[in-house]
């Protein structure tokens, strides 16, 4: 099914986010920036009244460059931007024209150049374009190690993709006007392109198969679900919930101090296995499952760890 969104700017004017929120939409890309000097007046706002009213918020940043160095500054310039609030999705880089009419492959370097910055600084990149800008204009074997989010206005997307925007003429209620209505498909999208980890949570492994108790303290990082800290941690959503009193498992928030206890480690023996979305890649799942590329390779007879594809089952413990 998918899950619902949209993307706004400073032409949707003033948004009632909470009547956006009560029109079941879950996430919102908000525009922050555009080339080097152009920041959306709305951003801020935008923002905070999403945040407050309980959608997810990811910001946008629409692309003027045509070299990298053109692209590095653009993205400090998003950078600073952003840095001032709080985001739970994705940093995009809206690229969709090709403003200084260069070649597929030097828009395409530049592109990259930009979202790898965007990585450096932290936080989880991913490039928008139209279908045919991206298919036509563009060299989509170099951005395969990001997320993608594609605009085609149709009964169907025709490829692959971890987010559709099927209109731009879409109704909500809080919004006066049309808006872009998007679906997500890709579970797990977040602002922070990973987990950090802190000394004091580290689960050490033990040489044996028994369960110890372990007083192991969380500290939830923005990003995070239950579903992963239990993952990460080999125990379950519910004793979670049981062990720090939380009634709704979609509702923690940054800073939390979460206590994980009973096993501490599983039997070495009990494999796990990950299905692979658009947009991963082998050195960022093995990242994920702290283990290394040539192991996922061996383990899976994967020869080349440049080739996976969407829906790959592989194990990953």
């Amino acid at each position: 099914m998918g899950i619902k969104g949209i993307d706004v700017s400073h032409w949707q004017g003033d948004i009632n986010w909470k009547k956006v929120a009560g029109d079941g939409i879950d996430f919102a890309f908000i525009k922050a920036t555009e080339g080097t000097t152009l920041k959306d007046k709305k951003f801020e706002k935008n923002v905070s009244g999403a945040n407050a009213a309980g959608i997810k918020t990811g910001a946008y940043h629409f692309a003027r460059f045509g070299s990298k160095s053109e692209a590095l500054a653009e993205a400090k310039f998003f950078l600073s931007t952003v840095k001032k609030v709080s985001l739970s999705y994705p940093l995009v880089l809206d690229l969709e024209v090709n403003q200084r009419n260069v070649s597929k492959s030097i828009l395409t370097d530049a592109a990259v150049a930009f979202l790898r910055e965007i990585e450096k600084a932290g936080y989880f990149a991913m490039i928008y374009s139209g279908k045919s800008f991206l298919e036509n204009s563009l060299d989509e074997t170099k951005l395969k190690p990001f997320a993608l989010w594609v605009a085609r206005y149709s009964s169907k997307l025709g490829r692959d993709a971890d987010i559709w925007q099927y209109s731009d003429c879409g109704k909500v209620a809080g919004i006066s006007g049309n808006v872009d209505m998007n679906i997500c498909y890709r579970d797990g999208l977040r602002a922070k392109a990973a987990v950090t980890k802190e000394k004091a949570a580290e689960v050490k492994p033990i040489s044996n198969e028994k369960s110890v108790k372990s007083d192991t303290v969380y500290t939830v990082k923005k990003g995070d679900t239950l579903s992963e800290i239990a993952q990460k941690y080999n125990t379950t959503v519910k004793a979670l919930q049981s062990l720090n009193n939380i009634k709704d498992p979609n509702k923690i928030y940054v800073g939390q101090k979460l206590k994980i206890s009973g096993s501490a480690s599983k039997t070495s023996n009990k494999k796990q296995y990950y299905t692979i979305k658009s947009g991963d890649t082998l050195s960022g799942i093995s990242k994920r499952f702290n283990t290394s590329v040539k192991t996922l390779q061996n383990w899976n007879g994967i020869k080349n760890a440049n080739k996976i594809y969407a829906g790959q089952k592989i194990r990953v413990r």
